[in-house]
């Protein structure tokens, strides 16, 4: 086992299990999940183990804390961790954050997996996400940089600036905010990187409706030739049957090319869930199923 595949099993295993247990102290908290999946069509498949989570320390309602995060994937030949770590420090609803922080535009969306794939949606994830994650997962390089979030009531904003000095200097800045009352929410980001032969922005709004019961949602991104050179339309929907199950359907339209999925989640037992899903659309040879077992926290 490669060290990439050690890092990754190891917080794997441990990170959900530590931020789920019922004996964490006050001022820790953890969001995130663990999963495997399984990808089919045609007769080809792929499989692998996908994980996305944090860690937060945060002493006392004020003062210094720590932040730790993890995300990565061990894919059929493919093993990738990107490691993040920030000290932060809060004082009112203001967090200042320094190190290795993530990105300020993934706290504001809520446009889901296109069929609940994981591991597809960290290829469409720039349209929404930026590139800050999959820049630092696919590179060696560790990114360098400082985070404000601020709590406002209604509003949470978010401002994130990250360094890749490897080869090409290339600068980094995001911002975010979403807007919420009652069921209805609204937000948007924009990220704009500088690079010694590059640069580029992205700007991504959505909107809609969001209840214990349902939800329905519509994003548009546009972004120049750096990140994709045109507008996207994300449209989706979903209902939970009954507490334990909820369907989704999700409609991408980019690059005139639209492609639909539906997903079914299952939760059976303290945070553990089974996922069908299917996708499919215009310039696909053939649709692809996607079965799903993980742990989200």
């Amino acid at each position: 086992m490669n060290t990439k595949h050690f890092l990754f099993a190891l917080a794997a295993l441990g990170v959900p299990a530590m931020a789920s247990a019922q004996s964490l102290p006050e001022g820790v908290t953890g969001k995130g999940y663990i999963e495997y999946e399984y990808l089919t069509s045609d007769g080809e498949d792929a499989s692998g183990i996908i994980g996305d989570f944090d860690i937060s320390v945060a002493p006392g309602a004020s003062g210094f804390g720590f932040d730790f995060g993890l995300f990565g994937l061990d894919f059929e030949d493919t093993s990738e961790v990107a490691l993040y770590g920030a000290l932060t420090y809060t004082t009112g609803n203001h967090k200042f954050s320094f190190g290795v922080p993530r990105s300020a535009l993934k706290d504001h969306t809520r446009v889901p997996d296109i069929g609940g794939s994981r591991f597809f949606s960290l290829e469409a994830g720039i349209l929404t996400d930026g590139l800050v994650d999959v820049a630092y997962l696919q590179s060696d390089e560790t990114p360098i940089g400082l985070r404000y979030d601020g709590d406002f009531g209604a509003v949470k904003a978010s401002a994130s600036y990250h360094r890749f000095s490897d080869e090409e200097d290339v600068d980094v800045f995001g911002f975010g905010a979403t807007y919420t009352q009652g069921m209805w929410f609204a937000s948007g980001s924009v990220e704009h990187f500088d690079g010694e032969s590059a640069n580029g922005t992205l700007v991504h709004a959505e909107g809609g409706v969001e209840t214990d019961l349902y939800s329905v949602g519509l994003g548009l991104s546009n972004g120049d030739d750096s990140y994709f050179d045109d507008t996207a339309v994300m449209l989706w929907g979903s209902y939970k049957v009954m507490p334990q199950l909820e369907v989704t359907a999700t409609v991408l339209d980019v690059a005139s090319t639209t492609l639909y999925g539906v997903s079914a989640d299952y939760n059976f037992w303290s945070g553990a869930y089974a996922q069908l899903g299917y996708f499919d659309g215009d310039n696909v040879d053939d649709g692809v199923w996607d079965i799903s077992l993980g742990w989200k926290f």
